[in-house]
């Protein structure tokens, strides 16, 4: 192979993409057909539910944030949120997947960072909300523990103030439904949380506690978002079988 086959290579992708409108639109398309054979899957075999779609803005930045039980699961959900793309931070292990890596990033998605001195998501995270003024989700694993979970939490914030976006907590979960009237299976819900506007100062150093007080009520927000409406559902239930 000569030295210039890599950069003719190279320069046949980079007019594959011009023709149909650049590597953003080609995948804003890409990331429209999975959203949309997504949905159809989650409609017809998980009777997905939506709950406070009205939070999730039309046409502002925000960044949508949840405790994650199923990455997958919950991005796919989560996706069906908005007809605007919603760019994922993920692990860097899940991005740098020999087969699932690639696809995710030309979906829009996007590794998280893996020490302080790592500036490529951060600067990321900016383009979407202070350039684009898209959507980001950042959702941490429910598999983390207590203490890590808070400090992914206060992370977002932190990023939420330096994009000047509100958080808008979620969640995603399951409850038991009968498809078809012939099985049972667990069905999806979203419930999205009203948006919170972070206060600036809460970047700076001396206001570190009320950063992890703030992360800890959002925490709460999230759970009670699940927990609330499986209250419900019950109370629905004992009215139904009176």
């Amino acid at each position: 192979m000569t030295e210039s086959q890599p950069q003719e290579e190279e320069e046949e992708k980079k007019d594959m993409f011009e023709k149909i409108g650049g590597r953003d639109n080609f995948s804003k398309v890409l990331y429209g057909i999975t959203k949309g054979v997504a949905g159809l899957f989650l409609d017809a075999f998980t009777n997905l539910k939506i709950k406070g779609k009205e939070n999730i803005p039309l046409h502002d930045k925000a960044l949508l944030t949840t405790i994650s039980d199923n990455i997958f699961r919950d991005m796919l959900a989560i996706a069906q949120l908005s007809g605007r793309q919603i760019h994922f931070m993920l692990s860097p292990k899940l991005i740098r997947h020999q087969i699932a890596g690639p696809i995710l990033k030309t979906l829009g998605m996007f590794r998280s960072t893996e020490s302080k001195e790592d500036q490529e998501p951060v600067d990321q995270v900016f383009e979407f909300l202070n350039e684009k003024n898209d959507l980001v989700a950042m959702t941490p694993e429910s598999k983390l523990d207590d203490e890590t979970q808070l400090k992914s939490m206060a992370a977002i914030i932190k990023f939420a103030v330096a994009g000047d976006a509100p958080i808008i907590p979620l969640k995603v979960y399951t409850e038991k439904i009968r498809l078809f009237n012939i099985f049972d299976i667990d069905g999806i819900v979203v419930n999205v949380g009203t948006p919170i506007k972070v206060e600036k100062k809460l970047n700076r150093d001396k206001y570190r506690p009320q950063r992890y007080e703030l992360a800890e009520g959002i925490l709460k927000i999230i759970d009670s978002l699940k927990i609330s409406n499986q209250s419900k559902s019950e109370s629905d239930s004992e009215e139904y079988g009176k």
